[in-house]
């Protein structure tokens, strides 16, 4: 399940939970944008994916500097899994799909996030973090306690 997880939400967890009940080996791998800036560090994604997901024996969390087609062809995966969160996220993931169709001939199997978790982006849970709001109904708790650690 490729993404940013600029942090992982309880959004992305619930995806990679649903994914992995099937029976899956779940590669949950943080994908970097040389043209975005990153409010964590590549470090401090993968970290925190590693700790929202310590409790899922079949997922393995890793990090490519490269493009979502090549980390498939290196690790031998057959299966792009996306989600989405509403109407508005399907274009750019059916634009992602179709390219990583075209260009490395991997299907994309896009999954509808559950309602109590369409609300949630990493970019709400960024804002929520600069506000000092409550992130208990946005960020896995081992999350929150690894940002209230860094804060110290």
């Amino acid at each position: 399940m490729p993404g940013s997880y600029d942090p992982v939400t309880l959004g992305h967890l619930d995806m990679i939970r649903r994914v992995a009940e099937r029976g899956d080996e779940v590669y949950a791998v943080i994908f970097t944008n040389p043209n975005k800036e990153y409010t964590f560090s590549l470090e401090d994604r993968v970290r925190m994916l590693l700790i929202a997901t310590e409790d899922i024996p079949n997922v393995t969390v890793s990090y490519s500097l490269g493009r979502v087609v090549d980390y498939m062809r290196e690790h031998d995966i057959s299966r792009i899994v996306k989600g989405y969160r509403d109407e508005s996220d399907l274009p750019w993931e059916r634009e992602q799909a179709e390219y990583n169709l075209k260009h490395g001939g991997y299907e994309t199997e896009l999954i509808a996030a559950n309602e109590e978790y369409r609300s949630i982006s990493s970019t709400a849970a960024r804002e929520a973090i600069r506000r000092g709001a409550d992130l208990t109904q946005i960020l896995p708790r081992g999350v929150i306690e690894y940002i209230a650690a860094m804060s110290e």
